[in-house]
């Protein structure tokens, strides 16, 4: 099941909110379904609840945020919703838990997968988070990867920091744009960082909510600020970094940091090269 976290799915709703269950009366509070021509461990379709809807639905397409695992049944379940970065597992398990009071369960969520392999010791978040948007906001370029299928593509960009999240503006026309559209988990690099990110379509440069971002954006690129901003397919992107990785030398020792900006901690892991 862990396959679909992070990946869009499309539910078939068959108990909408404020539908009865056949066998047990009680009502449900959010959106329940399947996704057609899937197998879950009853032999029946996968079933998943949707989250962030609050009118009955026959359908609903979104991001696999979190699977719920029943350790005392076979059929583990999916959590879905519009946005990624929308719940975390406590809200996850209140908004279910009509249904999953009945089962011992354990709530694996996407941002789990990005950090599954972390064993460094702590260190400083704050300091890291501030050198890394430094280097953002003195390079003014980065490289952005996005993908769609199975087809990945990279192209450098110009950028500003605000508050944390990166931003750029780009033609709906462009590959990018449709990459982003159907799937918003995107990565980034400067220099020796790596950046695991979600982006999201905020609208044209010049709407009342991009007034911060046209602002310095002008200021900071103001070539593309001339030639671009003002056309009519352009749009803003905000790019929310999640995971950062950072390659450093301590006296010709590597060793990797790295930013956990959903739970905001730093670790640092050193890299055997002796072998």
């Amino acid at each position: 099941m862990e396959e679909y976290l992070g990946k869009k799915v499309v539910v078939v709703i068959d108990r909408p909110l404020g539908s009865k269950h056949p066998e047990h009366e009680f009502i449900y509070p959010i959106n329940y379904g399947y996704l057609s021509n899937t197998v879950s461990g009853d032999g029946e379709e996968i079933d998943a609840y949707v989250l962030g809807e609050f009118k009955p639905l026959e359908s609903y397409e979104g991001y696999v945020i979190a699977i719920i695992q029943r350790k005392d049944d076979n059929e583990d379940k999916l959590v879905v919703s519009k946005d990624l970065n929308m719940y975390n597992r406590d809200q996850i398990r209140a908004l279910v838990e009509f249904q999953e009071r009945f089962f011992e369960t354990e709530i694996i969520m996407y941002e789990d997968e990005t950090r599954k392999d972390i064993d460094g010791e702590l260190i400083e978040f704050d300091t890291l988070k501030r050198e890394f948007l430094e280097l953002v906001r003195a390079k003014k370029f980065i490289v952005l990867a996005t993908s769609k299928d199975n087809r990945v593509t990279a192209r450098s960009i110009s950028c500003v920091v605000i508050d944390s999240k990166i931003y750029f503006q780009t033609d709906i026309t462009f590959l990018k744009y449709e990459q982003i559209k159907s799937n918003p988990n995107v990565a980034l690099c400067v220099d020796n960082f790596q950046i695991e990110g979600y982006a999201k379509i905020k609208g044209h440069p010049f709407a009342e909510e991009n007034k911060n971002f046209i602002e310095v954006f002008r200021e900071i690129h103001s070539g593309s600020f001339n030639a671009y901003s003002h056309m009519e397919n352009e749009v803003v992107i905000e790019v929310d970094p999640k995971f950062v990785t950072v390659w450093k030398y301590e006296d010709g020792q590597p060793f990797m940091e790295f930013l956990d900006f959903r739970n905001e901690k730093a670790y640092r892991k050193y890299y055997d090269n002796s072998k």
